[in-house]
């Protein structure tokens, strides 16, 4: 998967979302930090813990809502997601699910290979979207 951007952003997202986190982790609060860009601007935000585990919110769903505030219209493009190692990790179903109504071009780090990211279309990592045909409004 090819990302049209230009790499540095992509490496610089990542590193933005280690910073994050290695500035945050604690154990029951902030376990992950995700970056997500639009054509021209960066979000960075970390997980929300709560006791009750249904109010647990993820750093993907917090940074698409910072994207969505500071930037309504600019569809998500990229994102990628760090546990508190640093290691990049994959979207979890409901952030796939968000980022395919905020960014369905968007592509996603879901690993990586020594220092080389591992790209992948949204729609890979979702094929069957609920209520896809809501979203293209057919």
């Amino acid at each position: 998967m090819t990302f049209d951007g230009p790499r540095r952003r992509l490496h610089a997202a990542l590193a933005d979302a280690r910073a994050l986190i290695a500035r945050l982790k604690r154990e029951g609060r902030h376990h992950v930090a995700a970056t997500v860009l639009t054509g021209d601007a960066a979000f960075t935000a970390a997980n929300l813990e709560c006791v009750l585990p249904r109010g647990s919110i993820c750093a993907e769903a917090v940074a698409i809502g910072m994207a969505a505030v500071a930037a309504p219209f600019a569809p998500i493009v990229f994102s990628v997601a760090v546990n508190r190692r640093g290691e990049v990790i994959p979207p979890c179903g409901f952030c796939r699910e968000l980022l395919m109504d905020y960014g369905p071009d968007a592509v996603i780090a879901v690993g990586e290979d020594g220092a080389t990211l591992r790209l992948r279309p949204l729609s890979a990592l979702l094929p069957d979207a609920y209520k896809a045909h809501l979203r293209t409004g057919g």
